[in-house]
């Protein structure tokens, strides 16, 4: 409990603990080769929507036709070093929703908080022996703290925590950050909730378990900890901050899933990168400020022993923008771009934000503790011009990426990254206007 001093016999665990960890993860390390990979976090429902075009056929066939055939997966194997995929092995949609066009929550896991799909969860065992059997490795997600296919809203409007209705409107009309700043801290607080995470990770952890290229898992798409609490900065109960309400979450979700699943395989808070303190280094164009507003902190998330592999994301770029429609009619700007990271006194030059990008990853490394990290998520994109923020198409973009994505991967490899993860391959019906890229376009850039 929280405020009572840790006994002798804990703590002896609690290092015993640390001490196999480190010493698993170093055995994990030292036979896992460098993996080049990519994100397609999609997988799961465009195999849903082949097999539900075709009721006829085996899904096994359906799948190994959608994997090998449609996105081409032997080949981007075969002519590139892309030997992992990172993926969603969640989705926590509602199976319907007044308003919403039919399909948009297609392989929905759950028709009710504590009953699963079973079609659904056995295409996710059929997707995973199929990627395996192709030779990837890979790194599943259990679920996202966006909106996207439920996140942390969903969780709390299941267990009755917020209104009924909550997510669906934040869905619809996309102003949620107001109810991230009011609810956000409540998921990683609410015992219930974390009862039910758990009750869902294990059924899909039962499916992930029979593949030996599972080699890691994230446990959330970019947790955060935003709320009034990090807002301001101030302790959440007892002197405890929001980063280490996060940091003690995301540590108890680890120990689940160490019981469930071989020792070997790496765990990961699937975050960002952000830091509740300043770097620990000298910085000419990444700002030093702190980030604690987010909720989360890598470097303390780096002491807890379950957590066994690092993990930080990286949109080191000028920002891009295009002006789009929520389903609920309302008009909103979709930006992306971490422009706010670059110094007030650098101008946004495509160099600068090379070296931005450099700082980024030096300072992120110096928080790992020496453990294993990966690049989950890494995406480059610019505008157009300075008056025209809509992104620059992938082909134009591409010399820019062969030339970063290159010199990023070399640089977070040299300071011991056992991953660098690409975003995004296009699929089927999920293309990404900001980062999307083709099978060939990927192969130019990471070519075998």
């Amino acid at each position: 409990m929280m405020g009572i001093p840790i006994s002798r016999r804990a703590w002896l665990s609690g290092a015993i603990s640390l001490a196999l960890s480190t010493t698993l993860s170093c055995q994990t390390r030292a036979q896992t080769p460098r993996l080049y990979g990519i994100n397609a976090y999609y997988l799961l429902v465009e195999s849903y929507r082949k097999a539900k075009q075709q009721p006829e056929r085996p899904v096994q066939d359906i799948v190994m036709d959608y994997l090998t055939r449609d996105l081409r997966l032997p080949e981007l194997r075969r002519h590139s070093q892309i030997n992992a995929i990172r993926f969603w092995a969640f989705n926590d949609y509602p199976i319907s929703a007044p308003g919403i066009p039919e399909g948009s929550f297609d392989a929905a896991l759950w028709s009710e908080p504590n009953q699963v799909v079973q079609p659904v969860l056995h295409i996710l065992n059929t997707l995973v022996q199929g990627l395996s059997e192709l030779d990837f490795f890979l790194i599943p997600t259990l679920g996202n703290y966006w909106l996207s296919y439920g996140g942390i809203l969903r969780y709390l409007e299941w267990v009755g925590a917020v209104p009924k209705g909550t997510w669906l409107n934040a869905f619809v009309t996309l102003q949620d950050q107001n109810k991230y700043l009011k609810y956000g801290a409540d998921f990683y607080l609410n015992s219930r909730v974390e009862k039910l995470f758990q009750s869902h990770t294990i059924q899909v952890l039962r499916v992930l378990s029979k593949s030996p290229k599972v080699i890691g898992i994230d446990i959330l798409n970019e947790p955060r900890g935003k709320g009034i609490y990090a807002q301001e900065n101030r302790p959440v109960k007892s002197n405890i901050l929001m980063q280490k309400i996060v940091a003690d979450w995301l540590q108890r979700q680890a120990v689940f899933i160490q019981k469930n699943m071989p020792v070997s395989i790496f765990i990961s808070t699937g975050e960002e990168g952000w830091l509740a303190q300043s770097p620990r280094m000298d910085l000419n164009y990444l700002k030093s400020e702190p980030q604690t507003q987010e909720g989360i902190d890598l470097a303390t998330n780096m002491t807890r022993p379950n957590l066994t592999m690092g993990s930080i994301h990286m949109y080191t770029h000028p920002a891009a923008e295009l002006q789009k429609t929520s389903l609920a009619g309302l008009p909103f700007t979709d930006r992306r771009g971490w422009d706010f990271l670059l110094r007030a006194d650098r101008p946004g030059s495509w160099q600068n934000y090379q070296k931005l990008g450099d700082e980024w990853l030096r300072s992120r490394a110096l928080a790992m503790h020496k453990r294993p990290w990966y690049l989950g998520e890494l995406g480059w994109c610019r505008p157009r011009s300075d008056s025209d923020k809509r992104p620059l198409s992938s082909s134009e973009l591409q010399n820019d990426r062969i030339t970063l994505y290159r010199h990023w991967a070399d640089l977070a490899f040299s300071l011991g990254a056992q991953g660098v993860f690409l975003w995004l391959l296009d699929g089927l019906q999920h293309q990404d206007e900001f980062y999307g890229m083709n099978q060939e376009q990927i192969q130019q850039i990471f070519p075998a």
